[in-house]
């Protein structure tokens, strides 16, 4: 499926839809006095998801770079009303940063993430809606999805709006974003380049995730 994702405000994420019941989905307790609430627990899977950016270099050149440790979870209600009890996070080890020139992969770690003082960046996301009725494709579902969530970066707290696409193949959800996060927003230092060249303030994230449902209490 191709992904057309607009951040409205930063760094984009994670939430959820309303897939078909998942094979080992872990239903939550309900509340007391209340009807059974029955909610699936994905859990991302860090060997096939990866959470990207880029950023223009002082010749305007674009640099990239990636985080290799990236975890998560995703709770989809089994309600009439899917997306209300939706909710999610995912978390990167910024120490993990990777990029293709190893002075660029020093600079990013110690310079813009300071990933010794700050070693994760997080965002949770509570509630989500659809723009739209899913598409369909046999056993496949798919939506567009706009939500609300806080991401915590470098000691900094912000709230964002996302939007997004999530695909539900029926065993795997599949969840596909990209948005502009503006570095200065949470004082962060401007990237550098050959000659100490400073970069862009902005930089485009890009997250792929893919999450698989979680096992139930008492099973391996």
């Amino acid at each position: 499926m191709r992904s057309v994702l607009v951040l409205l405000l930063s760094w984009p994420l994670l939430a959820a839809a309303a897939p078909a019941p998942p094979r080992d989905g872990a239903p939550a307790w309900p509340r007391p006095g209340a009807a059974p609430a029955v909610v699936y627990r994905y859990e991302v899977i860090p060997e096939r998801s990866r959470v990207s950016f880029s950023f223009r270099g002082g010749l305007l050149l674009p640099q990239e770079a990636f985080f290799s440790l990236v975890r998560g979870e995703i709770l989809l209600s089994g309600s009439a009303d899917p997306f209300g009890g939706a909710s999610g996070w995912i978390r990167v080890e910024t120490g993990s940063v990777r990029a293709s020139d190893p002075l660029q992969e020093v600079m990013l770690r110690g310079h813009v993430l300071e990933a010794e003082r700050h070693p994760g960046a997080e965002l949770r996301v509570a509630g989500a809606k659809p723009l739209g009725p899913p598409g369909r494709r046999g056993r496949e579902r798919d939506w567009e999805v706009e939500a609300r969530g806080t991401l915590l970066l470098h000691g900094g707290r912000r709230e964002v709006a996302l939007r997004f696409e999530v695909d539900d193949t029926g065993a795997d959800l599949y969840v596909r974003g990209e948005g502009d996060l503006s570095l200065s927003d949470f004082g962060m230092p401007r990237p550098t380049t050959l000659l100490l060249v400073p970069g862009s303030d902005v930089v485009r994230v890009s997250v792929r995730l893919v999450a698989r449902p979680a096992p139930r209490p008492g099973r391996p």
